[in-house]
């Protein structure tokens, strides 16, 4: 038996952040955006095992 608990606080936060530019045939200026996944969630995990 055991359990697991992630994100205790319940914070906020990008697991992975990534900076792209990306500019289309006749635009002037490149156009600059950002990516992310967010992280995990608050969550509770209970596990039980039984071995025979």
């Amino acid at each position: 038996m055991g359990f697991t608990v992630e994100n205790l606080l319940n914070s906020r936060w990008n697991e992975a952040q990534f900076d792209t530019e990306s500019r289309l045939q006749g635009e002037a200026a490149p156009v600059s955006e950002l990516h992310f996944t967010p992280g995990t969630p608050f969550a509770v995990k209970a596990v039980f095992s039984v071995y025979f």
